[in-house]
C-alpha cells in the first residue's frame, strides 16, 4: 500500500536523503510560494534567477552550477525558511575538476566549533569603476566561549574569482581551502594568542580579487544576533553608482526594516548601512552603475 507523508514531514526526510530537485520541489509546495513570487523574492534581494530555472531545478532537468545561480540559492533558502546549505549540500560532488568537492569541504567539517561568537563586524568593500567588487577589508571582534581558542574559521561565497586572503591584523593565515566550482572559501584565522571564555579578539583581514566580480553587491549572512554590523562601500570618485540601496530579510526571507531603502552616497565617495542588534538573517547593499561607467558589465547578482 503506497503511504501518503504530510509535505512536512516528507521535507524533513528528502533534506536528508535527497534527491536536490525533489527537496526544493517539496520546500516550494511547504512555503506556499508561487515561481513567479519566489522570483520577485529573491529579486529584490539582488539574485535575479529566471522563473525557467527555478521550474528547470525543482523538476531535474538542470541544477545550480554557475556562481550567481549558487548566489541565489543561498538566498532561495532563507527565503523558504531553510537553514544555510539545507539545499546546496544536496547537489553533491560537482563535476570532476582539480581537487575534490568533498576533500576540501572535509576541512570544513573538521574546524567546527570554534567556541567563539561574534559580536560586532564591519566591512568596508572597495569598487572598481566598472561596478564590481575588487577587494573587502573585514574587522570582527570575536568572544570566547571556551578555553583555549586560537583561531577563527573564516567561511565565504566568493564566487569564481578566487581572492587571495591577506591578514592585516592580530591574526595570521592557516589551513586554506578552496571549493572552486562553487566559489567558496574556508580558511583559519590564527589569533596572536589562545584566548579564555568571556575574552575578545579584535581581528583584520582583507580579500583581494584579481578581477573585479560580476556582482554589484555585498552582504552577510547572520546564523546568529551580531550586536553590531557597518557595511561601508567605497566607489570611485571617477565613477559613483547610478543607485545605491540597502537591504534586509530575516530567516525566513521576510524584509526587515521596511524593504529596501536607498544608502545616499557622501562626497568622498561612501555609502554606508549599519545594524545593532540584527540577525539571524541578512544584511547587505547592492548598487547600479552608471550607462557610462568605465568598463561596467552587464552582469548583476
Amino acid at each position: 500500500m503506497l503511504t501518503i507523508y504530510p509535505p512536512r514531514e516528507e521535507l524533513a526526510d528528502l533534506l536528508v536523503t535527497g534527491p536536490f530537485a525533489d527537496a526544493l520541489r517539496v520546500a516550494i509546495q511547504v512555503r506556499g510560494l508561487s515561481l513567479e513570487r519566489l522570483q520577485h523574492r529573491l529579486k529584490v534581494r539582488g539574485t535575479p534567477i529566471s522563473v525557467t530555472a527555478l521550474s528547470y531545478w525543482q523538476s531535474g532537468r538542470r541544477r545550480p552550477e554557475r556562481p550567481e545561480s549558487l548566489m541565489a540559492l543561498a538566498q532561495l533558502e532563507d527565503v523558504l525558511g531553510l537553514p544555510e546549505a539545507a539545499l546546496s549540500r544536496l547537489l553533491g560532488p560537482p563535476r570532476p575538476r582539480g581537487r575534490s568537492r568533498r576533500r576540501e569541504l572535509s576541512a570544513r567539517t573538521a574546524w567546527d566549533g570554534s567556541g567563539l561568537v561574534l559580536t560586532a563586524q564591519h566591512d568596508r568593500v572597495d569598487v572598481a569603476p566598472c561596478g564590481g567588487v575588487r577587494a573587502v577589508r573585514s574587522r570582527q571582534v570575536l568572544r570566547a566561549t571556551a578555553a583555549g581558542v586560537d583561531r577563527w574559521i573564516l567561511c565565504q561565497e566568493t564566487g569564481s574569482s578566487q581572492p587571495a586572503l591577506t591578514a592585516v591584523r592580530a591574526c595570521r593565515v592557516g589551513r586554506v581551502a578552496r571549493e572552486r566550482t562553487n566559489g567558496v572559501l574556508v580558511a583559519e584565522l590564527l589569533f596572536d594568542e589562545p584566548i579564555s571564555p568571556g575574552e575578545t579578539a579584535a581581528i583584520e583581514y582583507e580579500l583581494i580579487y584579481p578581477h573585479p566580480t560580476v556582482e554589484h553587491t555585498h552582504f552577510r549572512r547572520f546564523a546568529e544576533r551580531v550586536h553590531d554590523y557597518v557595511l561601508e562601500i567605497k566607489f570611485p570618485a571617477e565613477s559613483p553608482p547610478a543607485s545605491c540601496e540597502q537591504f534586509a530579510s530575516g530567516p525566513a526571507g521576510t524584509e526587515m526594516y521596511g524593504g529596501a531603502r536607498p544608502a545616499p552616497v557622501d562626497s568622498w565617495g561612501y555609502a554606508h548601512a549599519a545594524a545593532l542588534d540584527f540577525g539571524p538573517g541578512l544584511y547587505g547593499m547592492r548598487w547600479t552603475v552608471a550607462a557610462n561607467a568605465s568598463g561596467s558589465s552587464t552582469h548583476g547578482k
